[in-house]
């Protein structure tokens, strides 16, 4: 079955080679490698024939009972030289003329080492755009490794917080969960987990560090697990102890966008519109500066991928998309709030895929 879907997967990306005139197709990003042929190990080049459909797995002898074992109905190729040097030998062959690249991905070095090797193969084409496109639709098997894995997250948080308490440091937190996930589970974490303790919380992006948890100062959590090379995006923003009144009506603000543009998502609504949805609301409230990010973002073999909730992305949703949505509110030097679910677009609307609580009364801890 999961070869099935692999070739189906390379059969959408031949059709739209063909289209865009190009012979082939050459990717040596490991999630597209993945994503097309199943391959699981690393240090990989995938070449797809856009007429036969034939695809090749070139990697090392480190790599080959893997590849072998996971590229089931691919020709699986040890590289000589170099892999770039290698790929156009099998360019050259084919008589390609115009080849498809992940420019986002592939360095500078790797394409001029394939076009010395493959002298017919002229500007290239990139394909990044149509493979952000065909990944960010999520198939079913697709959408029930997603589940697994946002439950994999949400399971371990719920344990792991009840040991939080006040005097713990940030760095012991987020230890904490992360060992959590990966004791359900996980093969790691979706990214560098953030924990944010008070004035710290300000920053979207904080370390966390030796600051401690304390008395009436929020702790942010964004936090994800990794699990069947799928990934999870969550966050909440917890109190030890009682909720100053201050913070208890920015954090109503900001779960009052939250919630305003999730009722928005679903099919043909552009990413821009649910962020902007989300933008009134903190205006509404006087909040709207404080606010300085995208709403969301897709979420699946990377953790930041296409879709986008964003004031940059006119573009509709559409059935099988799972973005994010994480309204948040950042003031330096006091702190900042921010809550984050996973949401599927379906057919006829939207289904919230993640289930912790986020009222205030389950924020304390």
């Amino acid at each position: 079955m999961k070869a099935d879907a692999n070739r189906e997967r390379r059969a959408v990306l031949c059709r739209e080679l063909a289209a865009l005139r190009c012979g082939a197709a050459v990717l040596t990003r490991s999630e597209d490698c993945f994503y097309y042929t199943g391959y699981t190990g690393e240090d990989a080049v995938v070449l797809v024939a856009a007429r036969s459909g034939k695809t090749w797995l070139l990697t090392d002898p480190r790599y080959r009972e893997e590849a072998e074992r996971s590229a089931r109905d691919c020709e699986v190729v040890m590289w000589k030289g170099s892999p770039a040097s290698h790929a156009g030998g099998i360019l050259r062959k084919l008589r390609v003329k115009s080849v498809g690249i992940t420019a986002n991905h592939m360095t500078v070095q790797f394409l001029s080492t394939l076009q010395t090797a493959a002298p017919a193969v002229g500007t290239p084409e990139d394909v990044s755009p149509l493979i952000s496109r065909q990944r960010a639709v999520k198939s079913a098997g697709e959408i029930r490794a997603m589940r697994e894995a946002l439950a994999c997250a949400e399971t371990s948080f719920r344990t792991a917080r009840a040991r939080w308490k006040t005097g713990m440091t940030e760095a012991d937190v987020k230890n904490d969960l992360e060992w959590e996930m990966r004791r359900n589970g996980a093969s790691g974490t979706a990214f560098d987990t953030i924990v944010a303790s008070g004035a710290n919380a300000s920053l979207p992006h904080a370390h966390a560090g030796k600051r401690k948890v304390a008395a009436g100062k929020m702790l942010l959590i964004d936090f994800g697990a990794r699990l069947g090379h799928c990934n999870s995006d969550l966050t909440r923003t917890l109190w030890p102890g009682d909720i100053p009144p201050v913070w208890k009506k920015r954090y109503a603000a900001v779960l009052a966008a939250q919630l305003a543009a999730i009722a928005a998502i679903g099919p043909g609504v552009h990413g821009a519109d649910v962020h902007r949805l989300a933008v009134d609301v903190f205006s509404k409230t006087g909040l709207a500066g404080y606010f300085t990010h995208g709403l969301g973002h897709g979420v699946g073999l990377v953790v930041h991928e296409d879709p986008r909730l964003s004031p940059s992305w006119d573009k509709p949703l559409a059935p099988g998309h799972i973005v994010t949505v994480e309204p948040g509110v950042y003031f330096p030097g006091s702190g900042g709030i921010r809550t984050e679910d996973m949401v599927l677009v379906t057919a006829k609307g939207r289904e919230v895929l993640s289930s912790l609580g986020k009222d205030l009364d389950s924020m304390v801890i």
